[in-house]
């Protein structure tokens, strides 16, 4: 759930204490101190888990401009290394000279949406040069869709003429690098990143892996998706289109040839998380990849977002909050700082069970428990319907108990037939929510089956598909 709406429970638990709905009447604002605990456990992970996590490879395949705080990042040929293969960058130079420029016919792998793949031939343009920017040299290259792209906004390319060329970088056969133009890093590079921690979680143990977004001029953002294909023991980038910070597509998608990065894996693996990961606007996820045992078996699992849901998401975090809450307000004299304390406490497990009704799920009860409990599948944080149906659920509460705390009642009817007058929208909403969750939980269920299908890729190995 969102932030808004667990501060909307944690106000609401407050409100089912006459005492603390009296302080509220008389202008006392201390128990919103019980909404600030409803958001404790998303500012602990937000505010200081994220930053603190450890991270064993951060894939950022759009380095910032540090006075732009956008990519592509301006840069000089030496800079540049091997290290940089397929990230996006910008170079300013001079063409020194004109290698090549013809046609010929490029090859590449297509997903179809059936999941099937195809090769793909077709004719194409293109024009190969070397850019000198008084640092080093470089060869830049462009072909396809992106030459006609370049000649339409460069005119006629020749020596002597100064350029600022963006593209990713690519290495040669013999080592040399060069610059490919395009408007988007190759997804390769976050591919091979992925596959190689998820081989060295499984000797190692433990793997975090952290995804930087690609955010480019005009407060746009290149969305790209992650998919781990556990019986196809692949890893898949598929880089799509530009993006607004509200996840609505404005166009840009990229040319086919260089759309997708597949990646093979060595080692068995499954996947938890029963979505592609997608990355565009705000921070890029963390993901950890932990050996695990699975059916009898040594595989990695994938746990999304690692430092959050974790013990600051647990009803142990509330009781603590609660005995905190208490130590404080009565040493300082406060006369409700009981019904404060059990306010807070539940506020907080208002938002560890609203947030059970999503996919992730939380650790309920560490130390007792170790590791997170799956969620309910009643729809994503980030779901309207869910968001709306609880915090107006909440606020017909907090309605109905300062209705039910005032004499005489500013409402008088029953307290049961207000409650149900105020809470039939949320009764409603959740409704449709569930109905939707029964289709959702069989799409969910084919695709763990397929995750988890162990046997599938064990087979491909005896006939020698992997």
């Amino acid at each position: 759930m969102r932030g808004f709406t667990h501060y909307i429970s944690g106000l609401a638990a407050a409100t089912f204490f006459a005492a603390l709905v009296g302080d509220l009447r008389l202008g006392i604002l201390i128990p919103v101190i019980a909404a600030a605990a409803a958001y404790f456990p998303d500012f602990v992970d937000f505010k200081f888990g994220k930053f603190l996590a450890r991270r064993d490879y951060e894939i950022d395949p759009a380095p910032w401009d540090e006075k732009k705080h956008y990519a592509p990042k301006l840069v000089k040929i030496s800079e540049l290394s091997e290290e940089n293969r397929y990230q996006f960058f910008a170079i300013e130079g001079t063409v020194e000279g004109i290698l090549v420029k013809g046609s010929g016919k490029v090859s590449y792998r297509v997903l179809r949406e059936d999941g099937s793949e195809e090769t793909v031939t077709e004719s194409y343009n293109s024009i190969v040069f070397t850019l000198n920017d008084g640092t080093g040299k470089i060869t830049v290259e462009a072909f396809g869709d992106d030459y006609e792209f370049f000649e339409e906004e460069f005119g006629k390319i020749e020596e002597g003429k100064k350029l600022l060329v963006f593209g990713y970088v690519d290495v040669e056969e013999d080592g040399s690098l060069k610059l490919v133009v395009s408007d988007a890093p190759h997804p390769q590079g976050i591919a091979d990143t992925i596959a190689k921690a998820i081989e060295e979680a499984y000797r190692e143990g433990e793997r975090i892996v952290k995804i930087h977004n690609i955010r480019l001029p005009g407060d746009v953002y290149r969305r790209f998706w992650v998919h781990l294909d556990p019986p196809k023991r692949e890893v898949r980038v598929e880089m799509g289109p530009i993006v607004t910070p509200g996840g609505v597509a404005i166009g840009g998608d990229v040319p086919e040839y260089r759309k997708y990065g597949i990646a093979k894996v060595g080692v068995p693996f499954i996947k938890t998380y029963p979505k592609p990961t997608r990355i565009d606007s705000f921070s890029g996820p963390e993901i950890a990849f932990r050996r695990a045992q699975f059916k009898g078996k040594t595989v990695v699992k994938d746990r999304f977002l690692p430092w959050h849901h974790g013990f600051s998401h647990s009803l142990t975090m509330g009781m603590i909050i609660g005995l905190v809450v208490f130590a404080f307000f009565r040493l300082i004299g406060y006369e409700h700082a009981t019904e404060l304390a059990l306010a807070s406490m539940i506020g907080q497990w208002l938002h560890v069970f609203e947030d059970q009704l999503g996919f992730m799920g939380s650790n309920l009860l560490p130390p007792i428990t170790k590791d997170v409990v799956p969620g309910f599948k009643l729809g994503e944080s980030g779901s309207g319907l869910t968001n709306f149906s609880t915090a107006w659920l909440m606020i017909a509460f907090m309605i109905w108990n300062f209705n039910r705390f005032t004499n005489p009642r500013a409402i008088p009817i029953s307290d049961a037939k207000l409650l149900l007058l105020l809470a039939w929208p949320s009764i409603m909403g959740f409704g449709i929510a569930i109905v939707r969750s029964f289709r959702l939980r069989k799409e969910i269920s084919e695709l763990m089956d397929y995750y988890t299908n162990l046997e599938a890729f064990e087979e491909m190995e005896e006939v020698g598909g992997i």
